[in-house]
């Protein structure tokens, strides 16, 4: 009897507790942009959504995953914007692309080159 008493008790402890961890759990969307980013899922993301109580933005998740990169990628398409601000030159996609994932410099002498 002692046994049982001691096992009840210890189970309803051990719900307890993993009641309370699951109620602290904190969420972040950093989390569910990594879950985005594995393919997780819809209802999973959603959920989590719920529980985060938005859904973070593509661009947002960028951000957050790739710091650097996104800093990168927007001092590269400002440069760009200031360039060709005033031009009737359109540039392509490919060539867009090629000079955001030139080095600054390198970019900037690209951008002059084209402009003038």
């Amino acid at each position: 009897m002692k046994l049982i008493t001691t096992a009840v008790f210890a189970a309803v402890t051990l719900l307890a507790s993993q009641a309370q961890a699951a109620s602290s759990y904190t969420y972040s969307n950093v989390e569910y942009c990594e879950l985005a980013t594995q393919n997780a899922q819809d209802n999973l993301l959603k959920a989590y959504a719920k529980k985060l109580g938005f859904t973070p933005v593509r661009s947002a998740c960028v951000q957050l995953l790739n710091p650097m990169t996104a800093q990168l990628t927007q001092d590269a398409d400002a440069q760009i914007r200031a360039y060709s601000r005033g031009s009737a030159r359109k540039l392509p996609a490919s060539l867009i692309q090629q000079l955001k994932a030139m080095p600054e410099q390198q970019r900037l002498a690209a951008l002059a080159e084209i402009y003038g």
